[in-house]
């Protein structure tokens, strides 16, 4: 039985093309800024210089600290189909993001976003060391999708939006779209 706290728009009033997901459904309630979500999500999912594997890392990493079941329940599948590790998926679960089950890339990756997510700046430390292995515009790239992630946990997890079932078949047709 779902549990959203409002109820869930029609997926006519979805921009076409747009899956009906539950959390489209529910932030159709804003048509001015839906098609605006829509579009930056598929660019940081799509286009960002980020490889799959360190985008999926950024997302489990937002979905943990941003307490987002949602979300975590969506990008598990995707992680996995990505090739993220059981281990790695678990170690960010339980908020270890420094162990060596992660490559000195990862946790500068983790640790930079983690700064971020904390906020409201990052040590320089930090910074330091996330820019020894990243591009000036991977890490603008993670501020963005972190702050997108941001939105959608909230749309999430403030309105009790009921998460789908993603398979891990269907992970893998989300990543190769």
């Amino acid at each position: 039985m779902p549990k959203a706290r409002i109820p869930y728009r029609p997926a006519s009033c979805l921009p076409k093309g747009i899956p009906p997901l539950n959390l489209f459904l529910m932030w159709a309630h804003s048509p001015s800024t839906l098609p605006h979500a829509i579009s930056l999500g598929t660019a940081c999912f799509r286009d960002t210089s980020l490889s799959p594997h360190n985008r999926e890392l950024v997302c489990l990493l937002t979905a943990h600290r941003l307490s987002c079941d949602y979300q975590w329940k969506q990008h598990v599948p995707i992680a996995r189909a990505v090739g993220i590790p059981g281990a790695k998926i678990e170690a960010i679960k339980a908020g270890q993001i420094t162990g060596d089950e992660f490559s000195e890339l990862e946790r500068a990756l983790l640790a930079f976003l983690d700064e971020v997510l904390k906020g409201p700046e990052v040590g320089d430390a930090v910074f330091g060391e996330a820019r020894k292995h990243f591009s000036d515009q991977a890490l603008v790239e993670v501020v963005t999708m972190q702050g997108f992630y941001y939105s959608l946990a909230r749309i999430a997890t403030v309105f009790q939006v009921d998460p789908e079932s993603l398979t891990r078949e269907t992970a893998k047709e989300v990543v190769e779209e």
